[in-house]
Parts: C-alpha cells; structure tokens; sequence
C-alpha cells in the first residue's frame, strides 16, 4: 500500500459505511506471526473459537477509536468464545506498533503482519477491516470500515457458547494495570568498567511502553547519604521504550560525598517530559565504596535479603532445597529447586529445577538461563581467582514451558576448602551481548557432590 494512496485510503475510511458480509469461505484461513510479546501466533491455534481480526495501522485515525471498542466487546464475550487478534500492517515493527498498542491498553494479541500479507488472507484494501473467523477457521463475515457494536453481535452471536475451547498459550498478553507498579527488577552492581572508567551498573527493568519519548523520558537515580542530607540526582534519557531493561553506569567520581555516612539510601526515578515522577522505586542501601572489588552486589537492597540454609550436622548429607527468589511483583524467575547427586548421561551432578516466565521474550537473538556461581571459604572471603562468578549457562530454545533444568557436572565445581560453600544466583541473558534482564534471590549450597564423591 503506498504513501501516494494514504490520504485517499483515509479519506475512504472515514465516509464508508459497513459493507455486506461475503458468503463462507470453504477453506480455512490461518497465518503464522510473529506477536508483541516475542511469541508466534496461528489463526489454527483458534479451533473452537470464534475470532475477530482487526486489520489497522497506527496511522489510522479511524482504527483508533476501533480498537478500545473491540477490545471493550471481548472483555464482553470472551467467555463465551469470542476472541480477537490485531493485525498491524505498519513497516516499522514492534519499536512503532507496541507504544501504539500499550497507549490504547488493548488486552488482545497484536501480530506484526504486512500489507501483502493482509491482501492475500482477507482481500484487505482498506483500513480498518474487520474479519469475523468462525470457530472452523473459516471466514464468515468482513466489515470495512468502522464496524457497529450491534453488527459485530449479530455476526458472533451463532457461535457463542461457554464451554467453547480455551485461547492459545501465544494469545497471552501482559498488561500493566492502573496503579501497578512500572518497576520489575532493579539491582546493583560494582567493580564495572565502560572503557577505561570504573563504576558501578543500576539495572532497571521496567514497563514504560505507554510513554512518549519524543519530548523526553528519563530514568534518575538519586542518592542521598545514609545520615540525611542532599539528594544527588544522575539522569539518563530513554531513547526506545520497548527495551523495558536498562543499565544506568555512574563512575566512581559521579558518586557524592557520603557526609561520614557508611551507605548511600538511593531510590529510582522514572520522569516525564515535564520533569514530573512517574514513579519511584522502593528505597534501598548501596555501599558507599567505588573500587576494585570482587564484583558481586553493590547493595545491601531489602529486594534482595535471602537466608542461609543451616550446615547439616557431621554424617548426614543436604536434602533437596527448595528456594523462592525474594524480588518485586512481577519477577520472571519464580522459584528454584536443587537437588544434589543426580546422575545425567552416566556423571553425576547437581540438578537445577528452575521455574521462571520468559514466555514474553523473543529468542531469535538468542535466550539463555546462567547459573552463577561464587565460592567462599568459612569466614565468607571469595576465591574467586579473577574476581568473577563462575558461570553455567543454558540456551532456550523454546519459552513454551515455565520449567527449565540445568545439570552441573561434579567435576565442573570449583574445589572448596573444608567448611566453604557456594553463593549462587540465576540470571537470565539476552542477546547477542547477552544482557541481563532477571536475577534471582541469593542462596547458599554446600558439600556439593558430597555422595559422589565419597564413591570416587
């Protein structure tokens, strides 16, 4: 569809009136997409459900006063069967088509189609067109043009039915409710480098899609003495806000004078275009040192407080442990299991259950699970010869279960002195840069491989 026939097309849209619905195709339709939330959908995976296809644009002025609607009627009927897929037909992809979408708090999924595309599934020609799939896959009705609530009803209504079958697991969409909070995970790290500056890296994931950036968003961090005193503030501007994970670096010579307090107490901004909060994040302490270190967590936050199992009494060996990440509502990784001596392709090891929802992100740059892992003598000292976190990693290939299993052989743990024991935390990596976009809680394990050992 070219530029040269937009205002013509527009102009249509507006002065048209419904158009008769055409007799039922015989032959299903279907399409496999790509969706806003990193998923693929098929029109096949409907069976059972009557579906409405709204063709649109972020362009059309039209499509945005029909879309709320729409979204307003499957609130109405879904229980009864009724469901509904947006078809974006523009050629900037998700950076355009997710701001567009999150702004209208549409609740249904949104594929990323093309005009070609649209033409040969449903002879799209204009803006918005509305196509009515029975619970068969075959197309029953076709509105062009702004459709009525009543003509909508009278084209579902032979279909409706409460035991109708349920929606596909790639129609699920993740909504930020009014009043729930934008922030997902935020942590700290220290000993990190940008060139030749060392400082330290804040990690924020969260949920600014309804937002404009055109006359500016920012992410602040203020930091304040631990004692009181004023509040230091580092900007830094947001420039696409489909990412919902960023890292703010400060270099140890941005960070203010403590004061002769120990700690800085910081807190997280999100500002508008006028300067005015959007949100805050919870307050949490990060130490008030800025060198060389081991580089492991920067703060002592209240997100991340985790307890110590206890050491089990000479002659018995650990159970299988069961953590829950302490993070904030909304986290991706939800619980972790660990149970030791395993055996996996004839070696014995250490099984990771990990339970987490990724279901949201793409993997086509590449998705992965990465156990961390730092050992420590008695007295809680690292041993870390180069001052890192040994790291296991597994790539996801398909983000369809919310179940992951990481196997650690015994001979890839690093040797332990009598009494030590691990630190451990999971991430999770994205990316051809492999960036950081979930962290687990803390937990300690120790004696790894115990059994195995003793058999050796």
């Amino acid at each position: 569809m070219s530029k040269a026939l937009s205002c013509l097309f527009l102009t249509l849209v507006l002065l048209l009136s419904v158009s008769p619905a055409p007799a039922a195709t015989k032959a299903p339709l279907d399409f496999n997409l790509p969706t806003l939330e990193g998923k693929r959908l098929s029109l096949s995976q409907y069976r059972g459900r009557v579906v409405i296809i709204e063709f649109f644009a972020t362009w059309c002025r039209p499509c945005r006063r029909a879309l709320p609607k729409l979204n307003d009627f499957v609130k109405q009927f879904g229980d009864q069967g009724v469901s509904a897929i947006g078809y974006s037909i523009d050629k900037g992809g998700r950076r355009l088509v997710k701001p567009f979408v999150a702004r209208l708090g549409l609740e249904f999924p949104v594929v990323l189609g093309t005009v070609k595309g649209a033409e040969e599934l449903g002879q799209v020609q204009f803006l918005p067109t509305t196509l009515v799939i029975d619970p068969k896959g075959r197309l029953v009705k076709r509105f062009e043009g702004t459709v009525g609530r009543s003509h909508l009803l009278a084209a579902v209504r032979p279909y409706l039915k409460r035991a109708a079958a349920p929606e596909p697991r790639a129609a699920e969409v993740k909504v930020r409710r009014p009043g729930q909070s934008r922030f997902k995970d935020l942590w700290v790290t220290d000993n990190e480098r940008v060139g030749s500056q060392t400082g330290i890296f804040v990690h924020v994931v969260a949920d600014v899609t309804d937002q404009r950036t055109v006359r500016g968003l920012w992410l602040v961090l203020n930091l304040q003495p631990e004692a009181g005193g004023k509040v230091s503030k580092l900007y830094q501007r947001i420039e696409d806000v489909t990412k919902e994970y960023y890292v703010m670096f400060v270099r140890c010579d941005q960070l203010p004078n403590l004061q002769g307090s120990r700690a800085y107490k910081a807190w997280v901004s999100i500002l508008n275009h006028q300067r005015k909060s959007l949100e805050e994040s919870s307050h949490f302490l990060m130490a008030g040192t800025c060198a060389p270190g081991r580089g492991d967590l920067a703060a002592a936050q209240p997100l991340r407080k985790f307890n110590t199992p206890p050491v089990p009494p000479a002659g018995r060996e650990y159970e299988p442990l069961a953590f829950k990440s302490v993070q904030l509502q909304g986290s991706r990784i939800k619980a972790l299991r660990v149970s030791q001596d395993e055996m996996h392709e004839g070696k014995p090891g250490v099984m990771m259950n990990i339970r987490a929802d990724l279901s949201d992100i793409p993997t086509d740059d590449g998705l992965w699970l990465a156990l961390n892992l730092w050992p420590e003598d008695p007295q809680g000292r690292g041993l870390s010869p180069n001052g890192e976190a040994y790291q296991f990693i597994r790539k996801v290939d398909s983000t369809f279960l919310d179940d992951y299993i990481l196997f650690i052989r015994c001979d890839q743990f690093p040797r332990l002195p009598t009494g030590g024991s691990f630190r451990m935390w999971l991430t999770v990596l994205v990316g051809p840069h492999r960036n950081v976009v979930a962290r687990s809680g803390e937990f300690m394990l120790g004696r790894p491989c115990t059994l195995a050992a003793r058999s050796r």
